[in-house]
């Protein structure tokens, strides 16, 4: 039982700072009750490109991977799924790049669109 009690201690700590170090990256997240992933909604400025698009973004722009949400059916559209496998202090720092991104989150969507107009 101590090493249940100790995980879960692990993963609460993690939990804690992904939820307050993205929420002042400007990403509000809620946090998961009891669970290893967190299920984030997109935030504000990338709500219309969706799930999978916003995924490929944040792991070119921030270096951070995530699930898109797509990918766990139609409900799942509008969230990506982060794992808390990481340590404390790559959770910070994933929030600093992430915030970085979200900073420039207009320059990033024009160029998104002058390149989808470009494909087409």
């Amino acid at each position: 039982q101590d090493c249940i009690a100790e995980i879960r201690d692990i993963y609460r700590s993690r939990r804690d700072v992904l939820v307050e170090s993205m929420g002042r990256a400007g990403w509000d997240i809620p946090p998961p009750p009891a669970t290893m992933f967190a299920w984030a909604p997109l935030p504000e400025a990338f709500r219309e490109i969706g799930s999978m698009a916003f995924s490929k973004i944040l792991l070119r722009e921030a270096e951070v991977a995530v699930a898109p949400g797509i990918g766990f059916g139609e409900y799942g559209e509008g969230y990506v799924r982060i794992g808390l496998v990481e340590n404390e202090h790559r959770i910070r720092q994933a929030a600093r790049n992430v915030k970085r991104m979200i900073a420039r989150a207009p320059e990033i969507l024009a160029q998104e669109e002058a390149e989808a107009t470009e494909v087409a």
